[in-house]
């Protein structure tokens, strides 16, 4: 009994090992079927897309160049002003002090002025009287060096004495621009777009990048842009001219016509960072798109506002195209020393029933598609699949390929 046991629990054990193996071992080696693609001729488009933000082409930081307690702010967010209109006023009484004190500074060196003048006038006659005698005989060369010593002296404390009306006259300049400078004045015409000070604070002088130095921004919103950062891959594709479209959060259903206005030359990076970044991080540049169309929807428009941007970087038309999936990257260390792996772009094309590899220069490239500038003609057969049975290709090797309803219609 106990041997029929153990017979039937090896019989059971030898049936499961067969119906693994069959199930693992044979879905192992499956096959990879592969399917093809003709190679043809269609219009492309290619589009770099990127998120940003709705700012006026035009507008202006406005801070201030000395430091004070805000006293009075005569604008509110929102509002229109014209050039010159009064936006903010800071508090006076210190810079009053200081003028006064300039000024009265320059009074004395005035007064000055007119001690030394006086003085050298009298040295300068009792010169010329002396120099009378000299030429007489009637006094001595002694004498005579004396009174001449005397008037260059007094000639000395004269120009020393203008020099000092002069810097006075300039303490008295600065006195007066720094209280000028109290008062905040609209440099241009525009809205107000940014309110950043509240009565009380202390307005920062110089430094943009402090907390207090920006007290609020004027736009002029009859031209506006969207802003946004495109990185360092896609940002050689952009030039100024090209069209684009931008869909703003805040609008939904608008799609407005724009242009990319201009593209920066340099990495867009927070003031103060320098090059201790990351070398690997991706690097962005600053593109900024003018959006076009009627008054009335760009008034709509607020800065700050979040906006997608799409820019028409390239278009062909009737070019020969593979679909991206079937193009791969390969290693390829062949050409001076080998140390660097470069990479070539190829593609299997289906000849006789094997793959064939095919070394492609490719041009514009979308989402599914890619032009070939090099390397295939019109109507070969390109095979697709999945990648990781794409990578197994090698020329001459046999392909199967997978059943289709057009390929059994057909039998």
């Amino acid at each position: 009994m106990k041997r029929r046991t153990w017979m039937m629990l090896g019989g059971a054990m030898l049936v499961a090992g067969l119906v693994g193996w069959k199930t693992f071992g044979s879905s192992a080696e499956a096959e990879v079927l592969f399917t093809t693609e003709p190679v043809r001729r269609q219009d492309l488009r290619e589009s770099v897309s990127a998120n940003g933000e709705i700012q006026a082409l035009t507008r202006v930081n406005v801070g201030t160049s000395v430091s004070g307690e805000i006293k009075v702010i005569h604008v509110k967010d929102g509002q229109m002003v014209r050039a010159g209109d009064l936006l903010v006023t800071l508090d006076q009484e210190r810079f009053k002090q200081d003028l006064n004190r300039a000024e009265l500074g320059l009074r004395m060196a005035r007064q000055d002025q007119e001690n030394a003048e006086a003085t050298f006038r009298k040295q300068d006659a009792t010169f010329q009287r002396q120099e009378s005698l000299f030429k007489q005989s009637l006094i001595s060369v002694d004498q005579f060096q004396d009174s001449k010593l005397t008037r260059d002296s007094a000639d000395i404390a004269l120009q020393r004495a203008k020099v000092s009306v002069q810097q006075a006259q300039s303490q008295v300049a600065l006195a007066q621009d720094a209280l000028e400078k109290t008062v905040l004045r609209a440099p241009m015409t525009g809205r107000v777009t940014g309110l950043k000070a509240e009565k009380g604070e202390m307005a920062i002088a110089g430094q943009t990048n402090v907390a207090g130095a920006i007290l609020l921004v004027i736009s002029d919103m009859g031209e506006m842009l969207a802003e946004s950062k495109v990185g360092e891959l896609e940002v050689s594709k952009l030039h100024a001219g090209q069209p684009a479209e931008v869909q703003v959060d805040a609008l939904p259903g608008m799609v407005f016509q724009a242009k990319v206005f201009n593209v920066a030359n340099s990495v867009d990076r927070p003031l103060g960072s320098g090059m201790m970044g990351n070398s690997q991080e991706v690097q962005n540049y600053k593109v900024r798109v003018q959006l076009l169309g009627a008054r009335s929807d760009l008034d709509r428009l607020r800065p700050g506002m979040s906006a997608r941007v799409a820019v028409l970087s390239n278009e062909v038309k009737q070019a020969v195209t593979v679909p991206l999936q079937a193009v791969m990257e390969r290693e390829d260390r062949s050409g001076g020393l080998g140390l660097v792996a470069r990479s070539r772009t190829a593609i299997f094309v289906l000849k006789d029933g094997a793959a064939e590899e095919r070394v492609l220069s490719l041009g514009v490239t979308t989402r599914r598609h890619a032009e070939v500038l090099e390397g295939l003609k019109e109507g070969e057969l390109v095979i697709t699949g999945p990648a990781k049975g794409l990578a197994t290709l090698a020329t001459g090797k046999k392909v199967k390929l997978a059943k289709t309803e057009n390929s059994g219609a057909s039998k």
